[in-house]
């Protein structure tokens, strides 16, 4: 496995939220002409993250790729490549891929927390096709709803490649409490969240022979996981290097959303220029 290839999963499919729009939550502007999904595209840049998976439903799919593109470039790589002659050859293009959850997983396990166990289980696969170098070993999850300071991730870039788990924290809380804050995930703890959901996804009750199962279990107990959130997942994950961060808004609240925009963040929070992301986008 390779650690120099660190996938981003963003999770858009299964996202709920106070705001109840005709159109996906995860494209709420958070400044002129730029949504919080571009924001997390953006967070990703500054993770140092090697392509970015994002999950999402042929329902919102296409709106996404025609706001993103096919493809960002490495914050990193700009910074490097500006004092070179012809540095934009020395530029690192990141791949943007689309990933809608399997239809034989929805209305049954496809919680939002399965949003990113499949993402992460699709990069693993189709990059261990290519080859057994690019088999990546940790995967850089990122929240749509969860608003940070890119610069802080930059600053922390280096730890977030070498400390697995990672969990940037805010208040002393992570992903483990609930907050949709970024961490890393590493396989070990994919298949502990993996158990978790499918073992409390059944519908019939288990019979006590070799028979298979006749009877369903009551509706209340049916398909249990479906309702999990981030905690009821990732809450019993396992310690790891925790980065506490200066400033962290949770978008899902109409309240969080508020604080967001006239924080200190919000304000200066602006689209970036095309140099850097919306490349290949469809016209």
């Amino acid at each position: 496995m390779s650690k120099l290839n660190m996938p981003a999963i963003i999770p858009v499919a299964g996202l709920d939220t106070e705001f109840g729009m005709e159109w996906d939550a995860s494209l709420i502007p958070v400044g002129a002409n730029y949504t919080a999904l571009e924001a997390t595209v953006y967070e990703c840049l500054h993770a140092g993250c090697s392509s970015i998976w994002i999950v999402a439903n042929d329902d919102v799919a296409p709106l996404i790729r025609y706001r993103l593109g096919e493809y960002a470039t490495d914050i990193r790589s700009i910074e490097q490549g500006t004092f070179k002659r012809f540095g934009d050859t020395n530029h690192k293009e990141v791949p943007i891929y689309y990933v809608p959850i399997h239809p034989r997983h929805r209305r049954k396990v496809d919680n939002y927390a399965w949003s990113i166990l499949y993402g992460a289980n699709t990069s693993y696969w189709i990059m261990k096709r290519f080859s057994r170098w690019t088999q990546p070993s940790q995967y850089y999850v990122s929240f749509p709803m969860g608003m940070v300071d890119p610069k802080e991730v930059l600053k922390h870039r280096a730890s977030v490649r070498k400390n697995t788990p990672f969990y940037f924290s805010y208040e002393g809380k992570t992903v483990k409490d609930g907050l949709p804050l970024s961490f890393v995930l590493d396989p070990e703890e994919w298949r502990r969240a993996k158990h978790t959901i499918t073992t409390n996804s059944s519908t019939w009750k288990t019979p006590d022979n070799d028979k298979p199962p006749r009877e369903k279990l009551p509706l209340e107990e049916r398909l249990i996981s479906r309702r999990y959130t981030l905690i009821d997942v990732f809450g019993g994950g396992p310690e790891g290097t925790e980065q506490e961060m200066n400033s962290f808004y949770d978008l899902t609240t109409w309240a969080g959303y508020g604080k967001f925009i006239a924080s200190e963040l919000g304000k200066r929070t602006k689209r970036p220029n095309t140099n850097i992301m919306y490349r290949g986008r469809t016209k």
